[in-house]
């Protein structure tokens, strides 16, 4: 869900004596000092709190993620779990709407506000399938409307809402009936079990998926597409879970690490060379020095032509 701003703006919207509880997922950084339940505090009627595992749920309050931590919703209440990132993030979105579609059904009510790539979207449909809501901030509405664009795209039928009549959109829906709730597809219900199991040393291969010639990002190991499933999306045997856009940027970060890595092997060997070209010249070993400098002089070459793919990469268009 979106950003410090959006939320503020959207809890501010929502009654004391809203019939529903609100479990948020901000992307934040495993050093993050986890301040958003306190921000949340002062900018609502709701009382907000840091999720705690195995706290209780309760109607009409906000619970927050810690930082690298996932925040579940299971048949049990509230977990908050060390399992594998999922599109790079912990906490992520999507194990936090995948649990709750499976366990509540048609009882949820799925939100994705302004935010980069594709976080959440998997998660809405896991929401939309299982018989929930899908709501939506208006692209046109969000700062960042790439995860509200790629969230629509994945659930057509979600509500397209600005941020400023989300609250009233969502105290409408909680007042309404669960609908009846379509069966859960058997899919969803395995990812679920193995995600809330977290670290256990399970087998994710047994999600039906079929192999692909990518590696895992993270662990560099084997990835495979997950089947049945609306859009693509990626795990490896020990649980990291991409969707398309987020293994590619992924990919990408590994790519450039990679060539910054490189350069910087060919500017040392450059050096040595250089060093080695030096001390022969003194010992006047004259063929062996002059053999050195031109190899010294065709790393220089490579590397000069290896920044300027950097330099065009981080320039070409995404």
């Amino acid at each position: 869900m979106g950003g410090v701003k959006a939320l503020s703006l959207l809890v501010r919207q929502l009654p004391r004596n809203l019939p529903a509880a609100v479990l948020i997922v901000q992307h934040t950084s495993a050093e993050s000092p986890g301040l958003l339940a306190e921000i949340l505090n002062t900018r609502g009627a709701l009382p907000a709190a840091t999720a705690v595992d195995r706290m209780p749920l309760q109607h009409g309050r906000i619970y927050v993620a810690p930082p690298d931590r996932h925040l579940l919703l299971t048949a049990e209440g509230i977990r908050v779990v060390y399992g594998p990132r999922e599109n790079r993030a912990r906490p992520s979105i999507d194990p936090l709407f995948r649990t709750a579609a499976v366990h509540y059904r048609s009882r949820v009510i799925g939100v994705i506000l302004t935010g980069l790539l594709g976080d959440g979207a998997a998660g809405l449909v896991a929401v939309h399938r299982c018989g929930g809501a899908a709501v939506v901030q208006a692209p046109d509405d969000a700062a960042f409307p790439e995860m509200p664009m790629r969230a629509l795209s994945a659930v057509a039928g979600a509500h397209a809402t600005a941020l400023a009549e989300l609250g009233s959109t969502l105290t409408t829906l909680v007042s309404q009936p669960a609908p009846e709730p379509p069966p859960v597809p058997e899919i969803l219900k395995t990812e679920v079990r193995l995600t809330e199991r977290a670290m256990r040393n399970d087998d994710w291969g047994e999600i039906p998926s079929r192999s692909t010639d990518f590696t895992c990002p993270e662990c560099n190991g084997a990835i495979r597409e997950i089947e049945d499933e609306p859009m693509r999306r990626y795990r490896c045997r020990v649980g990291h879970a991409y969707s398309s856009d987020d293994l590619l940027t992924a990919k990408d970060q590994g790519l450039e690490d990679a060539l910054w890595l490189a350069l910087q092997t060919l500017q040392e060997r450059s050096q040595m060379l250089g060093t080695m070209a030096d001390e022969d010249r003194r010992r006047g070993w004259t063929r062996t020095a002059e053999a050195y400098e031109e190899r010294a002089k065709e790393t220089r070459v490579a590397a000069s032509q290896l920044r300027e793919l950097i330099g065009t990469l981080a320039t070409a268009p995404q």
